[in-house]
């Protein structure tokens, strides 16, 4: 059973500031969606906006659901992954997806939504503190990505919280990390 987004070094692995080219499997994931323009009635980081509802429902299915959702990778890790689609710079509609990662696909119930993203090369960004909530997504593309020599695959992003993400009560204390996939 793979290990949640184990980081494995390449021959290219290249560190620059809080950034690293990995390898990675592919990451079975299980969860609640949500497409549309997630800030269309509120903006930035919280709990009222399309994506914070969206925590807030998986997260009180996850404390509810019993039996608990079978398969789930020991000290499971949370995910954010974000899918945008042709229409998305006209609309600002893409898809959301909050999940936790499963180590086999099996039978899961009907109201959760199963996932498998590819395995393969992913540059990876570490947001701390403020950087957490900031605008991040122009400087991936238009700095962080070209700094590193490499480019998009394909047009989702995931986001990977672990025990270093505190909540967003304490987002000055925490860090997550942003993985993105890249043209081989």
């Amino acid at each position: 059973m793979p290990v949640p987004y184990s980081l494995i070094p390449t021959p290219c692995f290249e560190e620059t500031m809080q950034s690293k080219l990995v390898e990675i499997p592919p990451l079975r994931l299980v969860g609640f969606d949500f497409f549309g323009d997630p800030f269309r009635s509120y903006g930035g980081w919280t709990e009222e906006n399309e994506i914070g509802r969206l925590w807030v429902r998986w997260m009180t299915y996850m404390d509810a659901v019993q039996p608990p959702l079978p398969y789930l990778v020991p000290q499971p890790v949370w995910y954010e992954v974000h899918v945008y689609h042709p229409e998305t710079l006209q609309t600002g509609e893409f898809e959301v997806f909050a999940d936790v990662e499963v180590s086999t696909l099996g039978e899961f119930p009907p109201e959760v939504v199963v996932k498998t993203l590819p395995g393969g090369r992913y540059a990876v960004f570490t947001l701390a503190g403020q950087e957490i909530v900031s605008d991040w997504t122009w400087q991936l593309d238009h700095e962080w990505l070209p700094a590193l020599g490499v480019e998009r695959c394909t047009t989702y992003s995931i986001q990977r919280y672990d025990a270093r993400f505190k909540g967003m009560h304490a987002v000055d204390e925490s860090e997550l990390d942003v993985y993105i996939p890249l043209l081989q």
